[in-house]
């Protein structure tokens, strides 16, 4: 009687070699007598020595260990027809090879729960030292999925199936493939019954196939049927929070029958591994939260340098204002621009808190830069940007605008309101609207609007003031608004001592202190403008 050794790699490729002695090794190194090409295969993986009369396999130091129907080897073991030896991702399994004309005898077929040439004692070893290794890995710096391939590797190794997936459930709840693994790669691939895959995923319960022709659950499974798989052993990927996904191992009844100590391992695996598999999702979460929250910080940068770093200068000009976003991005406007002897300003607020209502912002900004250069007036400067606005808007987003002009020869300033809080005007008698200024539309709400602009002698004892709805909206811990009376009667108690920036800082800070503690609803804008003509 002779044994030879069959040689079956991940790749599918077989090749069958004849035990003689005295030694055989087996390795990635080409001076190897056996030569595997695997990255998890060590150069000098295990050796076959004769001995006694007798054939015994030696794990020679890999970093993978040899395993003999599963169980690691430690020391010299000595072998027997049927068993099977894991080198790195290749099985090894002894044959024996009969005298002529000797009937060869029947393959015992094997227990529950075992697998051929496999002792219900070994298989048992085999599984806990599995599990033992998996939560080793669990531990170790290795990638989601280097460890969900470890996984099924291991699983290979010990129960043997022809087909093994792991499949989980990504941000939009869709279940994919996250590893599979196949005895045979050239074999079509297994498709899981949709009846299965509720019964471990919607149900949370893992699920014991031991013949699916025979089970009322999958008889039915067209796809099941087809490619011959009967047996199937599936455990859910859960925690607290939910199911993440679940693990299947199929096989042919011919190959495999699966049993319950089969399932009850995988369950064990699947649990071990569904705490890595939730901090791998947070992480990948945070990490992109994070990546967010710099693009965000770096588009708030970007807008923030969008606003005029200084005011301009000219002679008995004070102009002061100043900008905070509730969010890290906001729709709120505010340009000062002096052309010649005219000072043009704006005060916008986008619809919308949005990174869009940010990009609508900056659009704005730039229309209204483009637009004031040598304008013939405030109202033609409305129309034009309204026009470009609402030219495919499809968004339907808009602008909310108080536009103005100061003729610094005349000191006479032309307003326009598109839509806009009340632009206010405070002096010696206290705070009031700007009289005799035209409401009009929002600008990009439709095109082809004519706005007429409101004109007035800014008087050098008054202070102009414009700002967005951020303000007197602004909320307290209670509930309640800031509201027109309490930043008028704010403005008034300023105007008249302080200076322009001091005047605009202590608005701001009040409706700072009275909203402290809510969170901010809105972003808030003031600008201020005083002239004394010379």
């Amino acid at each position: 009687m002779s044994l030879r050794l069959s040689v079956q790699t991940a790749q599918g490729a077989r090749t069958e070699y004849a035990l003689e002695g005295p030694e055989l090794v087996v390795g990635r190194a080409t001076t190897a007598t056996i030569v595997i090409q695997d990255s998890r295969v060590s150069r000098q993986h295990a050796r076959f020595v004769l001995r006694d009369g007798g054939w015994w396999v030696e794990d020679l130091g890999a970093r993978n260990p040899t395993l003999l129907n599963g169980v690691p080897v430690a020391g010299a073991s000595m072998l027997q027809a049927g068993d099977r030896i894991g080198v790195g991702d290749a099985v090894l399994q002894l044959l024996e090879d009969m005298p002529a004309g000797q009937p060869r005898p029947p393959r015992p077929v094997p227990e529950a729960g075992t697998s051929a040439g496999t002792a219900p004692g070994r298989a048992d070893a085999a599984r806990m030292w599995t599990i033992n290794e998996i939560h080793r890995a669990l531990a170790a710096p290795l990638s989601l999925a280097e460890l969900l391939d470890l996984i099924l590797a291991r699983c290979f190794d010990v129960l043997e199936p022809e087909e093994g997936l792991i499949m989980l459930r990504g941000r939009d709840g869709v279940l994919a493939t996250a590893a599979s693994r196949r005895r045979t790669p050239a074999a079509a691939p297994v498709a899981i019954p949709r009846r299965l895959v509720d019964e471990v995923m919607v149900k949370g319960r893992p699920a014991l196939v031991l013949d699916a022709t025979y089970d009322d659950r999958f008889a039915s499974s067209v796809s099941m049927v087809t490619s011959g798989i009967r047996s199937v052993v599936a455990a859910p990927i859960v925690d607290a929070e939910g199911t993440l996904g679940l693990i299947t191992l199929c096989s042919r009844i011919a190959v495999r029958q699966f049993a319950q100590p089969d399932l009850d391992m995988l369950v064990s695996i699947a649990s071990a591994a569904a705490l890595r598999v939730r901090n791998v999702a947070l992480a990948d979460e945070l990490a992109a939260r994070l990546v967010v929250e710099h693009e965000l910080a770096l588009a708030h940068d970007v807008q923030m340098d969008m606003l005029p770093r200084t005011m301009p200068s000219y002679s008995g000009l004070a102009v002061a204002a100043q900008l905070k976003p509730a969010h890290s991005v906001g729709g709120d406007l505010y340009d000062v621009l002096l052309d010649g002897d005219r000072l043009w300003f704006v005060v916008a607020d986008v619809a919308g808190k949005s990174i869009a209502a940010a990009l609508y912002m900056a659009i704005a900004r730039t229309l209204f830069r483009a637009t004031v250069r040598g304008a013939g007036d405030v109202a033609a400067v409305a129309g034009r940007m309204n026009q470009e606005l609402a030219r495919d808007n499809e968004r339907l987003m808009f602008v909310t605008a108080a536009i103005g002009c100061l003729d610094l020869r005349s000191g006479e300033v032309a307003v326009v309101d598109a839509g806009h809080n009340p632009v206010l005007l405070a002096g010696p008698d206290g705070v009031g609207e700007l009289p005799g200024i035209p409401k009009g539309p929002a600008l990009g709400v439709m095109e082809n609007v004519s706005y007429v602009a409101g004109a007035f002698a800014l008087d050098p004892a008054m202070t102009l003031v414009l700002y967005t709805d951020g303000v007197p909206e602004a909320r307290g811990t209670s509930g309640e608004l800031f509201g027109d009376r309490r930043l008028r009667e704010t403005i008034a108690a300023r105007a008249r001592d302080m200076p322009i920036d001091q005047l605009v800082a202590e608005t701001m800070r009040e409706v700072e202190r009275f909203a402290t503690g809510a969170p901010p609803d809105d972003d808030i804008t003031v600008l201020a403008l005083r002239y004394a003509r010379p």
